[in-house]
C-alpha cells in the first residue's frame, strides 16, 4: 500500500482548504493513503482516533488504517443520535422517558461497536457520543479533548454533490483540530 506524507503548509489565509486540496490531489494521483503532517518534528504516534458508522466500508477503512499505523492505541468514535428527539420534546414527552430512549439508543450503539471491533480483530477502545451538534464539531472537539495524535478519515464519497459536502466537512474538521490527519482512499 502506498502512503504519501504531505507536510502542512501554514498559509495566512484559509490553510485548511489549501492543505486538504494538496492531500486530495495526492489521493487522486494514486496514493492509497495520505498522512497530512502538521508538525515539523518527528514523533511517535501513540493515539489514533477513527470516527466510524460501523458500516462495511468503515471496517475496510479501519483495516487500511491499521496497516498504515500498526501498534497504535486506537479509539473508535461513534456519534449516535436519538431519532425524533425534537418531535418527542415538542409533543411533551417527559424528560425521564427521553432519557430512557437515549440510554436505549446508546446501548444499541455500544453493542454494535463491540461487534464492529470484534470483526476488525484489533485492540481498540470504543467511545460513543450522543450527538447534539454537527458531527464535524463533535469529532473535532473529541480529538482535541483526548489529544489524539492522528485523526483517521476517509477521503470521501464520489459524486459531485456528496463529494462537495464531504470536502466541506473535512475542511471544518481540519480547521478545528491540531492533530495530524490520515486520509484513506
Amino acid at each position: 500500500m502506498q502512503t504519501v506524507v504531505v507536510g502542512w503548509q501554514a498559509r495566512p489565509w484559509r490553510p485548511a482548504p489549501h492543505n486538504l486540496g494538496r492531500a486530495l490531489a495526492a489521493l487522486r494521483g494514486g496514493a492509497q493513503a495520505v498522512l497530512l503532517v502538521r508538525g515539523t518534528g518527528q514523533r511517535a504516534y501513540r493515539h489514533a482516533l477513527y470516527p466510524t458508522d460501523f458500516s462495511g466500508a468503515s471496517l475496510d477503512g479501519l483495516r487500511q488504517a491499521l496497516r498504515v499505523l500498526p501498534r497504535m492505541r486506537l479509539t473508535l468514535l461513534h456519534l449516535c443520535r436519538m431519532c425524533g428527539e425534537g418531535r418527542l420534546q415538542a409533543a411533551g414527552v417527559s424528560v425521564d422517558t427521553l432519557d430512557a430512549c437515549r440510554r436505549r439508543a446508546e446501548a444499541a450503539a455500544r453493542a454494535a461497536g463491540v461487534r464492529f471491533a470484534a470483526r476488525a480483530a484489533c485492540e481498540s477502545r470504543l467511545a460513543l457520543l450522543m450527538l447534539r451538534q454537527p458531527w464535524t464539531l463533535a469529532v473535532a472537539g473529541y480529538a482535541n479533548m483526548v489529544r489524539a495524535d492522528v485523526l483517521v478519515l476517509p477521503a470521501g464519497p464520489a459524486g459531485r454533490w456528496r463529494g462537495a459536502m464531504w470536502r466541506a466537512a473535512l475542511r471544518t474538521v481540519l480547521a478545528r483540530t491540531d492533530c495530524d490527519v490520515l486520509l484513506l482512499a
